[in-house]
C-alpha cells in the first residue's frame, strides 16, 4: 500500500512537470510593445502619404495593387516589430530561431494568400466579370493555396539554412487546422481588397492594424518548448 502511494506521488509530479513544460509561455511584453508600435507608425505613414491625414481609411477603394501594398507593408511591419521585440529578451539561440521562422511563416501566410487572391481578382476585372462567385474564389484561393505554400516556404527555407549543419535541430512547420482559423486576418485582408460587401459595411479594414499587430506579438512571444 505505501508502495502504491509512493507511486501515485511520483506520477502526480512528474505529470505535473510536463504540463508545466508543455504549457505555453504568457505573450512578451517587449514583442506586444513592439508589434503595437509598429503596426501604428506603418498606419500613419501610409495613410500620411495616401490621404494626407491620420486615418485607419488606409485602403484606396478600387485599386487592387495599393491595396495589396498596404497589405504587404502593414503586416511586415507589425509582425517584424514583434519580432524585434521578442528577440530583446530572447533566452538562447533556439528561442531566437523559433520567433524568426515563426515571423517568417506569419508574413508568408499573409502575402502569399493576398497575392495569389489579388491576382484571382485582377484577371476577373481584366476580363470584366462581376460576379459575386469571383470574390469567393479569391478568397477561397488566396487561403486554400496560400497556407499550404507558405508552409512549404518555411519549411525548405529552414532546411537550406541548417544544410551546412548536420546537427542542428530542425522541426516542420506543420500546417494544422486551427491555423486557418487562427489566420483570420488573410480572410480579412481579401475580403478587404476584393471589396466584400460585408467587409465595407462592418469596417473590418480598421481592424487589421491590431489583428497584425496580435500576430507580431505571438510572433516575438514564440519559443523552442512550443509546439508547432
Amino acid at each position: 500500500m505505501q508502495i502504491n502511494r509512493i507511486n501515485n506521488t511520483l506520477n502526480f509530479r512528474e505529470n505535473y512537470k510536463n504540463d508545466k513544460n508543455n504549457k505555453k509561455e504568457s505573450p512578451s511584453i517587449s514583442a506586444a510593445a513592439g508589434a503595437l508600435c509598429a503596426s501604428l507608425l506603418s498606419v500613419g505613414a501610409i495613410s500620411m502619404l495616401t490621404k494626407g491625414k491620420l486615418t485607419l481609411d488606409i485602403f484606396d477603394s478600387g485599386n487592387l495593387k495599393k491595396d495589396l501594398a498596404t497589405v504587404l507593408t502593414l503586416s511586415t511591419a507589425s509582425i517584424t516589430g514583434g519580432l524585434l521585440g521578442g528577440l530583446i529578451e530572447a533566452k538562447n539561440p533556439e528561442d531566437k530561431k523559433a520567433k524568426v521562422k515563426e515571423s517568417v511563416f506569419d508574413i508568408m501566410s499573409v502575402a502569399i494568400p493576398s497575392t495569389l487572391a489579388t491576382s484571382v481578382l485582377a484577371i476577373a476585372q481584366k476580363k470584366n466579370i462581376k460576379s459575386p462567385l469571383v470574390q469567393v474564389a479569391a478568397t477561397l484561393c488566396g487561403v486554400g493555396l496560400g497556407m499550404p505554400l507558405a508552409q512549404k516556404f518555411v519549411n525548405t527555407l529552414d532546411r537550406q539554412i541548417n544544410k551546412s549543419n548536420p546537427n542542428a535541430k530542425t522541426n516542420e512547420r506543420k500546417l494544422r487546422p486551427q491555423d486557418y482559423l487562427v489566420h483570420i486576418d488573410d480572410i480579412i485582408a481579401i475580403a478587404t481588397i476584393s471589396k466584400v460587401p460585408f467587409a465595407k459595411f462592418l469596417h473590418a479594414d480598421r481592424l487589421l492594424p491590431f489583428i497584425y499587430a496580435w500576430c507580431g506579438c505571438e510572433a516575438g512571444s514564440k519559443t523552442a518548448d512550443d509546439k508547432e
